[in-house]
């Protein structure tokens, strides 16, 4: 059920692209009004509801899409002919706003509109935009109910001619354009006008597991059409509190805090996007035998090309 809707979706996000000429703000107020809705009603679904059953009429779901259960619901487990179990409603959902998120982006009215501002971002949708209102981050809590905050990320550059979409052959999975941007959404997007063309800095923070948490922050070009990374710093920790992984917009610098721990057991001050992946995964503090805590420093400045590293250090942890 879920599949044959995944490719009404792409179908609808295409005509959308085709047809954008004859799209009005009207059209664009209410795609917003219903993308509002939805999220409203994903809000209050637990993922932990799988053995609750709620009444199709009664679950917010669009009128098509119940005609679709009642005529398939047989074919799946979770579903009846006038209920619906508590988990599949999420993944029902996160269909529909996904549906409506890509449709608003095709909009001839996208530019026109400052989203982040109509959207509500009081639920469980995050909207990053960067500066030059060109690049654009839509993540949506998964809600599969593990200790890892998966999140469904949308990254849309608005000089692209094709927006992204759903896989047909995996539901919870989103096609981007740019591959870089793959993973759980950014947290904020800066543009930074270098002689190479624009560059953007992006941040963002995920929840890995019940104690291990990442910060992240990448400076990414577009070349020939497609974004790649020219500069990547990640921190594993136990103890997010005691990170610091800042951008500073005015001084273009990255200041990077952290204490050492067995997720990440010394100071790097590397730049990862510099290394190739067998250099990424292999490194490790293998000549300290007994690691001792430390609290760890580096600082970035951006040279007009690329960040570089101007400062390093670090200092037992006092006990």
């Amino acid at each position: 059920m879920r599949i044959n809707k995944q490719i009404g979706i792409i179908i609808i996000t295409f005509f959308w692209l085709n047809l954008g000429f004859g799209q009005s703000q009207k059209s664009f107020e209410k795609l917003i009004a219903k993308t509002n809705n939805y999220l409203e009603k994903y809000s209050k679904l637990s993922p932990f509801g799988s053995e609750e059953f709620i009444s199709l009429d009664k679950s917010g779901l669009p009128k098509n899409l119940i005609n679709e259960i009642n005529k398939n619901y047989m074919e799946y487990d979770g579903y009846t002919q006038d209920s619906i179990s508590e988990f599949n409603l999420i993944l029902e959902f996160q269909g529909v706003i996904i549906e409506n998120l890509t449709s608003i982006i095709s909009h001839k009215k996208f530019k026109d509109n400052k989203i982040e501002d109509l959207i509500r971002q009081d639920f469980d949708l995050s909207i990053a935009v960067s500066d030059d209102k060109k690049l654009f981050n839509f993540s949506l809590d998964e809600k599969t109910g593990g200790t890892y905050r998966s999140r469904i990320s949308i990254t849309h550059y608005t000089n692209d001619s094709i927006v992204p979409s759903m896989n047909n052959n995996d539901p919870h999975e989103i096609i981007n354009q740019h591959q870089v941007f793959e993973g759980d959404g950014f947290d904020n997007i800066y543009s930074l006008e270098t002689e190479q063309g624009t560059k953007y800095v992006l941040t963002g923070f995920v929840r890995g597991c019940s104690s291990c948490f990442e910060l992240n922050l990448m400076l990414v070009n577009n070349k020939s059409g497609f974004f790649e990374k020219d500069f990547s710093y990640i921190i594993n920790t136990r103890f997010p509190q005691e990170c610091t992984l800042d951008y500073n917009s005015t001084s273009k610098t990255i200041v990077v805090d952290y204490i050492t721990d067995d997720l990440t057991t010394d100071c790097d001050c590397t730049n990862y996007a510099m290394l190739d992946e067998n250099e990424y995964n292999n490194y490790s503090d293998s000549d300290e035998t007994e690691p001792i805590t430390k609290r760890c420093h580096c600082t970035f400045e951006f040279n007009g090309l690329n960040f570089e590293l101007v400062k390093e250090s670090w200092e037992k942890e006092k006990e």
